[in-house]
């Protein structure tokens, strides 16, 4: 259990600052985590980016890779030597796709120790200008963090309320209440679910669409457990992380749609992002050349009054 005095507390009190930064105009915990999120979502909108070129520069360089690694099958340290060089080379980061990681994942973490036992209010200023937020928690600024927190389990101020539900609450929490109480934190376990599978199918299909390899059946199995995974994990968080996840995915699912998709178009030109090209239509020059005058024709087919004057003959 993450508390007060932990070696993340810097982390938590950078959050708690900046949620009380975006609360002072908003006046809403949830649409200030929303904001947040969104920050964190284009500050590493470079990072993907670059992580995106880096797997278009795999994917054409893909031949080559199993050409080293059939070379030197039977010399693991010598195939990774001649890879490393490969790479260095043709200026490719395989570790790439970390990268966005290094910068959501903390701060996803941060959220989530800053709403966590024992409670935001330990993490969010209590003075100057940005105070706002622990006044509209705890009442006033000289009320201390502890019994403010016994205060907010008695009653919670409008201040933690968002579209129905307490941020720092969890479905979990909500659920022990009642079934109604805790829908809107179920509905938004749902839509963490449905967002993570969206995005997993979206990638999957730019993948095979641009030529990459089919993910193995393990791999598949792997893609459709995760978003489920991390449903089952959120019931347990706190309505302000669950609202973090939420946002994350969304903005990722029109990431990949808007700025993703265009830069596999401008390398695979029959890439269209979802649907495939439709054939194209057959123009003037598609059509057969006409006869030249004097060629073969073919025969006429005799008229039907034709054919019953042939039969009449023959009787």
């Amino acid at each position: 259990m993450l508390a007060a005095g932990s070696f993340l507390d810097p982390l938590y009190r950078i959050v708690g600052w900046l949620l009380a930064f975006l609360y002072y105009p908003t006046h809403s915990l949830g649409l200030a985590i929303i904001v947040l999120t969104l920050i964190v979502m284009v500050i590493q909108l470079p990072l993907i980016a670059k992580q995106t070129r880096s797997m278009i520069l795999m994917q054409r360089v893909q031949p080559e890779i199993k050409k080293i690694q059939q070379k030197y099958k039977e010399d693991r340290a010598k195939q990774n030597e001649e890879l490393m060089k490969f790479y260095q080379e043709n200026k490719i980061n395989p570790l790439a796709s970390c990268l966005p990681l290094l910068l959501t994942l903390p701060i996803g973490i941060a959220v989530l120790g800053t709403f966590r036992h024992p409670g935001i209010q330990y993490h969010i200023p209590r003075s100057g200008t940005f105070s706002k937020l622990y006044v509209d928690i705890c009442g006033k600024t000289t009320v201390d963090p502890g019994a403010c927190g016994t205060a907010i389990k008695k009653h919670a101020p409008s201040a933690l309320h968002f579209l129905g539900m307490r941020v720092n609450l969890s479905a979990a929490n909500a659920i022990a209440d009642s079934i109604g109480a805790a829908a809107p934190y179920l509905v938004l376990l749902a839509l963490v679910i449905l967002t993570g599978w969206y995005q997993v199918r979206q990638t999957q299909t730019r993948q095979l669409k641009t030529g990459g390899a089919a993910p193995n059946a393990q791999m598949q199995a792997v893609t459709k457990i995760m978003p489920i995974f991390f449903g089952v994990i959120s019931y347990g968080f706190s309505a302000a992380t669950t609202l973090y996840f939420v946002v994350s995915n969304a903005w990722r699912i029109g990431q990949q749609h808007f700025v993703l998709n265009k830069m596999y178009e401008e390398e695979h030109p029959g890439f269209k992002g979802g649907a495939s090209s439709p054939a194209p239509k057959p123009g003037p020059e598609d059509s057969p050349p006409p006869l030249a005058a004097g060629s073969a024709k073919e025969p006429d087919r005799p008229s039907p009054n034709a054919r019953r004057k042939k039969k009449k003959r023959k009787r």
